[in-house]
């Protein structure tokens, strides 16, 4: 992908590490923004399977809490092994992402975020699966949802029956989000060459980001149920559901890859997207209505038959 000029774009494109630094296989760059009472447990899932300093550095890099003190779990937990940043003012989680990437020198860089986990395996399978597919610019495994006790609530299926390169990532993820960040693996050199996290999302940046990834590199995946994602109603997502934005975010992250997709693909897939589209605003409609003005819940209704019309909607709109 060509870039535009740079006054023009909306992400940061990483520096390659300086040929003499000694590097790491591994950077774990886990933000966090108040959610310390996570945190120690996202350090254990990590300190686990620590490789030792020169294959693995983990770094924390907190959006300026105000309600805790993750520099005091780091201090405590972090078995010395643990690199704490803290910003001097709350920039946004998409800043704050690009500050622990920039700190980051390892070839592969795992982004933890503070309140979600690994199980035993997933560094060295993850590896692994790199190893074994050298074209691949980032791999992913299957997740285990949680909620805010750590209880299971849900997993991430199957995308092939057998591991190794998706052929088709880029158009499964063209239509839904498939991969959970705390699953997914990007080289270095892949941030380097494509950039970053989009500033404008904020919500959704990791599916943008993986649809670009997608549209230049292979993607890899393992069918090891091996990372945990949080869901809690104070994490970012759940609270974009809760106000709104979400519903406005999802349809410029198609806004955004629609820039770059290759043509067939969107050709092909827009009818399918526009479906699975208004089967999310469908979501929102239904556990959000009964706050909704009429004005609200008409304009929201128009928007979903706009993009799909089956008895099954209209059922649901209904209902």
């Amino acid at each position: 992908m060509m870039h535009k000029k740079t006054e023009e774009l909306h992400f940061i494109v990483l520096d390659p590490v300086p040929l003499e630094t000694k590097r790491p296989l591994w950077s774990i760059v886990i933000p966090t923004y108040n959610c310390a009472h996570y945190l120690k447990e996202t350090l254990a899932s990590v300190l686990a399977q620590d490789l030792g300093p020169e294959h693995m550095e983990i770094i924390v890099v907190d959006d300026h809490s105000t309600q805790d003190d993750p520099e005091a779990v780091v201090q405590h937990y972090g078995e010395g092994r643990v690199k704490f940043i803290r910003q001097e003012k709350n920039v946004g989680k998409v800043r704050n992402y690009e500050t622990g990437l920039k700190a980051s020198k390892g070839n592969y860089i795992h982004q933890l975020h503070g309140d979600d986990m690994v199980r035993p395996g997933f560094y060295t399978t993850m590896a692994q699966l790199l190893k074994d597919h050298p074209d691949a610019g980032a791999a992913f495994c299957r997740s285990l949802y949680i909620d805010d006790q750590g209880r299971w609530t849900g997993m991430t299926g199957m995308l092939q029956a057998e591991e190794g390169i998706v052929p088709d990532m880029l158009a499964k993820l063209y239509t839904e989000q498939y991969i959970q960040t705390p699953s997914m693996v990007v080289k270095r050199d892949v941030y380097e060459t494509i950039g970053t996290f989009d500033r404008r999302l904020n919500c959704m940046e990791d599916w943008e980001m993986w649809i670009r990834i997608a549209n230049n590199y292979p993607i890899a995946s393992s069918n090891q149920v091996l990372a945990l994602y949080r869901s809690h109603e104070s994490n970012a997502t759940q609270q974009t559901f809760q106000d709104g934005s979400a519903l406005q975010t999802h349809q410029l992250v198609f806004n955004i890859v629609d820039e770059y997709t290759y043509a067939e693909i969107t050709n092909k897939l827009k009818h399918q997207r526009a479906k699975k589209q208004a089967e999310f605003w469908l979501e929102y409609y239904r556990s959000s209505r009964h706050v909704m003005s009429r004005a609200d819940k008409l304009r929201i209704g128009r928007f979903i038959l706009s993009k799909h019309i089956s008895l099954k909607i209209l059922y649901r709109l209904l209902k």
